[in-house]
């Protein structure tokens, strides 16, 4: 997962995300994990992004592919709104490329 937990309460976890699939961050991202109906969804909790998966494993690594993908879908123009602007700058202050 590479990443570090620690308890929330019984069904919530805190992760530090350290790495994305492919790119570095500067600094770690607080995601939150949580066990749903069918399995567990994993939350970022600066964008409003999240991942799904069996287990908590499964949710984390789904959400570092989900903040990649929106990485580059924001790097390639500027053509969004406020909120979207702000969000990738956010990310690129975070993820080293």
């Amino acid at each position: 997962m590479n990443s570090m937990s620690y308890g929330l309460g019984s069904d919530h976890t805190k992760e530090k995300i350290n790495l994305l699939p492919t790119k570095s961050l500067r600094t770690p991202l607080d995601a939150i994990v949580e066990q749903g109906d069918d399995g567990f969804i994993a939350r970022i909790t600066d964008v409003p992004l999240y991942g799904y998966g069996d287990d908590p494993v499964e949710a984390i690594d789904a959400l570092k592919c989900e903040i990649e993908s929106l990485y580059d879908d924001l790097m390639e123009d500027d053509d969004f709104t406020e909120e979207w602007l702000t969000i990738k700058d956010f990310l690129k202050k975070r993820i080293i490329v």
